[in-house]
């Protein structure tokens, strides 16, 4: 626990360096450009310096959405934020082209060129992170052009970095993004362990989730450019898209087992379903497709649609007395409320801002605890056999051949230890607690293990296992009785049962009823 508790303040330790602003060496000077729109896509450079409908920028972001137009940026040379060296970085990795007209002499201009449209190596800063600019010299009044045009969005602020603040920031923000990488590696190795390990196949399509979650963000917020594909325009335009939009399906998947929604809401289990196959046939669509707006907004809009019925489905089965998602609430309900403020900036609702735009990411390797609390309870289930065979074991060594010839009862008064051991389940209620077996009661009563499970064979004649659910019976037919508006599964729970099934099986041996019967033909009774 120490050592995670070390990763986690690591972790935000990263986070909080690389959000914290640098001092003069990066600076916003989005608001120092003006702007203009070429709706035809078509005017060149000498006639737009010709036109007098530039029109200022008052915001710390630009603020296009989505838009088929292109947009001109212009700015003075003779500004110091845009003096020589100054790194201009332009905060969206999804930008389709960017294009830097400096000029050099009497009426020319050097061109550089950036954007996922142009191969990594032959970007005007190819080590960067975003689209940047590297400003050549400085001119006197003068103004240099930014030619921007994207199917991609076109909301986000130009940052102005000296070398220095420019190098730390890759390194902050490399750090970070191979900290959370190594995190979701975890969280992948676990997916596959329950996997192969349990036969839980729910999680396979959680193992994919986390790849595609994993690939989606690091090629949009981290560097799969330059791990990946860094010579591959066409597919480092599609990835990002291809990730998120193929991720729906597995994650949807994965909601539909875990929860078993078919059982318990079948009307959202065939949504789930229906909006996972629609994102499915997305995909291949993204990638033959010239435009990918369209397949965006559709997977935006499931993210949207889905997120309310997801949590609301698990809220539901949680009050209904299933313990075992709180962790699943917890985790992927902070990630998908987080999440909702990013869909409304790719949307194009909220502005553009850095914890907006990243808390889901830093978010999303909290799935880790949800991972190592299911493990936790694998872990009791399994000790929870282990006594059951433990006692069996114990009860075929005290069956009525051997008991007599080597019993271990013979130094113990048996009357008062069975009467002390009824007097602590009437009196403290250990039965409730799911987890008490054999080995904790014979400590409570000062026998061992053997002695006490000879004990109730010999004198009443059956196992620990059936001593210890007459109680729980008992109990839950109080909860049946005076509380008829408890639901089934939510007494199962607080009477000691580890699931519905134990507790319908047991509840039916010892009445001849299933609970719901019991329930029913007591209403009946008093009607």
């Amino acid at each position: 626990m120490k050592h995670i508790l070390r990763v986690i303040l690591l972790f935000l330790l990263l986070v909080g360096t690389s959000c914290a602003p640098d001092g003069s060496g990066n600076q916003n000077v989005t608001n120092q450009f003006e702007f203009l729109r070429d709706p035809s896509t078509e005017i060149p450079l000498n006639q737009i310096q010709k036109l007098e409908l530039w029109k200022p920028i008052y915001e710390h972001q630009l603020s296009f959405n989505f838009t088929n137009d292109v947009i001109w940026l212009r700015g003075k040379t003779s500004d110091g934020k845009f003096s020589k060296g100054k790194i201009l970085s332009l905060e969206w990795k999804a930008l389709d082209e960017a294009i830097l007209f400096y000029p050099e002499k009497s009426k020319e201009f050097q061109l550089y060129k950036t954007g996922d449209t142009i191969p990594k190596s032959q970007w005007t800063l190819p080590e960067a992170l975003y689209p940047s600019f590297q400003i050549p010299n400085k001119k006197k009044d003068e103004y240099f052009y930014i030619r921007i045009q994207s199917k991609s969005l076109i909301s986000f602020p130009i940052l102005s970095l000296d070398e220095k603040s420019f190098n730390k920031r890759m390194i902050l923000e490399t750090a970070v993004t191979w900290l959370i990488l190594g995190v979701c590696a975890v969280m992948f190795v676990f997916a596959l362990f329950y996997f192969f390990a349990f036969g839980l196949s729910e999680f396979f399509f959680y193992a994919g989730y986390v790849v595609c979650t994993v690939l989606w963000y690091n090629g949009q917020y981290g560097n799969a450019y330059d791990v990946l594909w860094p010579e591959f325009p066409w597919w480092q335009n599609k990835a990002i898209l291809t990730f998120s939009t193929l991720g729906i399906p597995f994650s949807f998947q994965f909601v539909r087992m875990f929860l078993n929604t078919k059982l318990h809401n079948p009307r959202i289990d065939k949504i789930l379903l229906i909006m996972g196959i629609v994102a499915l046939f997305c995909v291949p669509a993204i990638l033959i497709s010239d435009t990918t707006k369209i397949f965006s907004r559709i997977a935006t809009y499931i993210y949207l649609i889905s997120i309310p019925l997801i949590l609301g489905t698990a809220l539901q089965i949680f009050f209904k007395g299933e313990r075992r998602i709180l962790f699943f609430l917890i985790s992927w309900g902070s990630y998908f409320i987080i999440s909702y403020n990013t869909m409304f900036y790719l949307l194009g609702i909220l502005p553009y801002s850095i914890p907006l735009l990243y808390s889901a990411v830093f978010i999303f390797p909290i799935d880790l605890f949800f991972l190592l609390f299911n493990l936790l309870q694998k872990y009791e289930k399994l000790e929870g056999e282990r006594n059951e065979i433990l006692h069996r074991i114990v009860t075929l060594n005290n069956a009525p051949t051997t008991r007599y010839v080597k019993s271990k009862l013979n130094a113990v008064n048996t009357e008062e230890s069975l009467s002390k051991l009824e007097s602590w389940m009437r009196q403290s209620k250990p039965y409730l607690d799911e987890k008490l077996d054999l080995e904790i009661a014979s400590r409570a009563i000062g026998l061992t293990v053997q002695q006490t499970s000879e004990l109730l064979n010999s004198k009443l004649g059956i196992s620990f296992r059936s001593y210890l659910n007459s109680f729980r019976i008992t109990e839950a037919k109080n909860f049946l009785i005076d509380n008829p508006e408890m639901s089934i599964l939510s007494i199962a729970y607080a009477t000691g049962f580890g699931s519905k099934t134990a507790f319908n099986v047991e509840f039916k041996k010892a009445t001849g009823l299933s609970p719901l019967q019991f329930k029913q033909s007591h209403v009946a009774k008093n009607q």
